[in-house]
């Protein structure tokens, strides 16, 4: 080993790394394969990734650390992963791994059942050939595509295998084919042994939902945490991160492969398929999350005009990918983006909500770490994107974190305050939705001003209970409200509300800017569909009580689901689907906020609660 490098080892996993000196602890896990919350992409913002050094040697304290560790933590060893380098061989005990055991992904795996049956975009047939004869001498590839109807093409490393699979068989096969070109010959009739597996490839989460085509149902579904996430909670620091670093992009190609690799095997063991019975991806995700994917760098987005590398679908074999857990044979089609920040999650939503189609007007709001919204007309399509993300997905939250164990999720305050916890765990967090309930009672109540900041105890309504008045603290900025209490505080602050009115000021201030475009009024909406995993596990009231949405009758705002993910399953289900999502984009007119010239007067009035 050269003196370059040293070595680091990762406790409690006991994982042990080699790397080069002066490397950050944060890159070192990375490298290790360890889940770190690393929610700000290593800026040291959101300090959430922290560590405690038990050995040997790293670079000073930053004043990042400073800000987020008190003197007597510092003492003890505390550390941010992305401040501190490593100057020798170490031993760092991480604080802020995330739990492979347990994904509380809401909504995200559930199972789907499709609307409607039709005939998917893989068909196969069972064929009793002929056996070749001096009379009957046509080639081995020309028997078998007589039996198909229209020019099939085959891939040479198909081809080679045909004339000893037809004779092993005893000309007794079944073609699979897609998009005229023949996939796979198997021996016998396999006819009922028909898969394809639709994948939701989200900033935070990838979920994916294995499907029986021939029986036309969902048979399996899983999730887990987008690997790349350990370079930040939005797409804007994972493009940093591949602008500054080289082979970053490479890296995020990898680590999408990864997290989709561990998706279908989870699909595959959970319902006793074979791999070799999967014959096609459907994919869908954000604009960037696509990029990545196919290994295209989407550094065109990040800056105005926010130009993406391609819009349309692309299609090839799932080994170009990189992905192991599929044969070779196997292909994917990558759904249409709409624009650099409208990706083909949209048009899942759409295609799953049928907006498109439905009387009168339609609004759709996928709420996630980026907000889609959708607006549908009189036969126009509307779409735009908010950058939503940060308070909702726990960074930027003092204590904020995603959806898992110890996360309060619910909040209701009556005389004292009711807490749900994930996992019925003692608290150590909150997660968005919890955040959002929170802050709803807490405006409910006077407690937090319409401007967002919190009322000091004496200025309280009179007929506030005792229980709640105790709970309002004073904090290093401004006060705080005390939702738990015990081994580890649980608070709403100043900050983590300022926050949250930037998050859903921005979704609002967009669903304002797509009914100006077509003069309509909140009160002429049919109703609002709430989408995503987050998004759909949202308590109307909560969400109609902080303004995030128009002041609409409650009974109009209903949850769908995984609406992107439903689309995308569609696709497998019906080819008229999969030809509708292809299309779809052309038919959508995107309103790009950044240019436009009443969002950011919207975007002030909407951060008022």
């Amino acid at each position: 080993m050269s003196n370059n490098y040293v070595t680091v080892t990762f406790l409690p996993s006991g994982t042990k790394r080699d790397v080069l000196l002066g490397t950050t602890l944060m890159t070192a896990a990375g490298e290790a394969g360890l889940e770190i919350n690393a929610l700000c992409g290593g800026k040291g913002s959101c300090g959430k990734c922290s560590g405690r050094i038990l050995e040997g040697s790293v670079s000073d304290i930053t004043d990042t650390e400073l800000e987020h560790f008190t003197f007597e933590e510092i003492k003890q060893g505390l550390v941010l992963l992305c401040q501190r380098r490593i100057l020798g061989n170490v031993v760092v005990e991480t604080l802020s791994s995330t739990t492979a055991q347990y994904n509380y992904t809401p909504c995200k795996g559930e199972l789907m059942n499709p609307a409607s049956k039709d005939v998917p975009p893989v068909s196969k047939k069972h064929h009793r050939l002929s056996r070749p004869t001096i009379n009957d001498n046509a080639a081995d590839l020309d028997r078998l595509l007589a039996q198909l109807p229209g020019e099939v093409k085959v891939n040479v490393s198909l081809l080679s295998r045909v004339p000893t699979l037809l004779r092993e068989a005893g000309y007794d096969v079944t073609s699979v084919v897609f998009n005229d070109r023949l996939l796979a010959l198997e021996k016998g009739d396999t006819v009922s042994d028909l898969y394809g597996i639709a994948l939701d490839i989200g900033t935070t989460t990838v979920a994916g939902y294995l499907v029986n085509m021939a029986e036309s149902k969902t048979v399996a579904a899983a999730s887990t945490a987008n690997r790349q996430r350990i370079y930040g909670a939005d797409v804007i620091s994972r493009i940093t991160y591949i602008l500054e670093n080289s082979g970053g992009l490479t890296k995020m190609k990898e680590l999408t492969a990864q997290t989709i690799d561990e998706v279908v095997f989870k699909l595959l063991e959970e319902s006793g398929v074979s791999p070799e019975r999967v014959y096609i991806l459907s994919l869908i995700g954000n604009t960037v999350m696509s990029h990545f994917l196919l290994g295209v760098s989407p550094k065109g987005i990040a800056t105005s005009p926010f130009v993406p590398a391609f819009t349309r679908s692309v299609e090839g074999c799932v080994k170009e990918l990189g992905l192991k857990s599929l044969p070779d044979y196997a292909r994917f089609i990558l759904l249409p983006n709409i624009a650099g920040y409208v990706g083909s999650d949209t048009v899942g939503v759409i295609l799953a909500t049928k907006i498109h189609e439905l009387p009168g007007n339609w609004l759709a709001v996928d709420v996630g770490t980026n907000g889609e919204i959708a607006l549908s007309s009189g036969g126009r399509l509307l779409t735009c994107s908010t950058a939503a993300g940060p308070a909702f997905e726990g960074a930027c939250i003092s204590q904020g974190m995603r959806a898992e164990p110890g996360a309060i999720y619910k909040v209701d305050i009556k005389n004292d305050v009711l807490l749900a916890v994930i996992g019925d765990a003692e608290p150590v967090g909150i997660c968005g939705s919890g955040l959002i309930d929170a802050v709803s009672e807490l405006v409910r109540l006077g407690i937090v001003r319409k401007n967002g900041w919190i009322k000091k105890p004496s200025d309280c309504p009179p007929d506030l209970p005792p229980e709640l008045v105790k709970r309002i603290r004073s904090s290093d900025k401004g006060f705080k409200f005390v939702l738990a209490e015990g081994e580890q505080e649980v608070a709403v602050t100043q900050k983590d509300i300022s926050e949250l009115q930037l998050g859903k000021g921005a979704i609002r201030a967009g669903i304002e800017v797509l009914l100006n475009e077509l003069n309509l009024k909140a009160e002429a909406l049919d109703g609002i569909l709430l989408a995503g995993a987050f998004g759909s596990n949202l308590n109307p009231e909560s969400v109609k009580g902080i303004g995030m949405l128009p002041d609409v009758e409650l009974s109009s705002i209903k949850s769908v689901g995984n609406a992107a993910g439903a689309g995308a399953v569609s696709t497998l289900l019906a080819k008229k689907q999969l030809e509708l999502a292809i299309d779809l984009p052309k038919r959508v007119e995107h309103i790009e906020l950044s240019l436009h010239q009443g969002f950011q007067r919207k975007f002030a009035r909407s951060i008022s609660f």
